[in-house]
């Protein structure tokens, strides 16, 4: 029986739990924590400048975009190497 952890998993420990589909190649379930990181801070900091009605400075929200797409491109770049794809 599963039981809930004492601990507040960190994002390592949640990336690296298989995931229960038998489709899902086992190139996934390794997935490099920094990578993961930026990604999601990148995604965050879009998303705060996006729905931000008093901050519009188009050059940060440029920037952000810019940030988020090269994050997404690394991820993607890592699971290519991986072998998925």
């Amino acid at each position: 029986m599963d039981t809930m952890p004492s601990h507040p998993l960190t994002p390592s420990e949640l990336i690296d739990q298989p995931l229960p589909s038998p489709h899902v190649p086992a190139v996934c379930l390794g997935f490099d924590a920094e990578l993961a990181r930026r990604l999601a801070l990148a995604k965050a900091r879009l998303d705060r400048m996006e729905h931000d009605p008093d901050s519009r400075d188009l050059s940060a929200l440029g920037a952000a975009r810019i940030e988020f797409a090269q994050a997404s491109r690394a991820v993607a770049d890592e699971l290519l190497a991986r072998g998925l794809g």
